[in-house]
């Protein structure tokens, strides 16, 4: 396995830029892999003109969407973290997390605006994006219209920290996991095997 972190986005963009990449069911918008790469970027535009950088952790509290997909990837291509947060989850919990954690931006899907009310309070220097899952008129679609776009991923090894999720905490708090770019990709290839050519 290569040592060197690959952005599958810009690479699918290069060899098979018309290619379908993403269907988006709730709000039907489709996106071809030269779409997405395009939009990735834009989104990791958004996000370093936040300050974003290397390290640095980016929470997602949403529905399942395409813009979850373009968010993650866009956060790895300027070198951040993804934070996963369960929306199923209560604001003391999420609360806990999210001080353990200190990301310095959370994108928020509209229909949690309730949790955001919730946490803003306790993190004061944390931004935090509006969505809706369905591209919208949000603050999210307007930051990334207006965003440069970065199409070069940071260079990144496959021992990097790419996403952190936390445990269900059933012993006591809930711990960080992290899962590298390394363990993502052998999770692809072990998949990749059982499916038929």
């Amino acid at each position: 396995m290569t040592e060197t972190v690959v952005d599958w986005i810009a690479h699918h963009a290069r060899t098979t830029p018309r290619k379908v990449a993403t269907i988006d069911l709730a709000s039907n918008r489709r996106q071809t892999y030269a779409e997405m790469h395009d939009r990735v970027g834009r989104v990791a535009g958004f996000l370093r003109s936040a300050g974003i950088g290397e390290g640095d952790r980016v929470g997602l509290i949403a529905l399942n969407s395409t813009d979850v997909l373009d968010i993650i990837f866009a956060t790895w291509r300027v070198g951040a973290v993804h934070l996963a947060l369960n929306f199923r989850l209560t604001s003391p919990e999420l609360a806990f997390i999210v001080g353990d954690a200190a990301p310095k931006l959370i994108f928020v899907d509209q229909t949690f605006a309730a949790l955001q009310d919730a946490l803003a309070p306790q993190n004061p220097e944390l931004r935090w994006v509006s969505l809706d899952g369905l591209g919208g008129d949000t603050e999210f679609e307007k930051a990334i219209a207006a965003a440069r776009p970065v199409e070069t991923m940071v260079d990144q090894g496959a021992s990097g920290q790419a996403m952190l999720m936390y445990s269900s905490g059933t012993t006591g708090r809930p711990k960080g996991v992290i899962i590298s770019h390394g363990m993502i990709m052998a999770a692809a290839i072990n998949e990749a095997i059982n499916f038929e050519a």
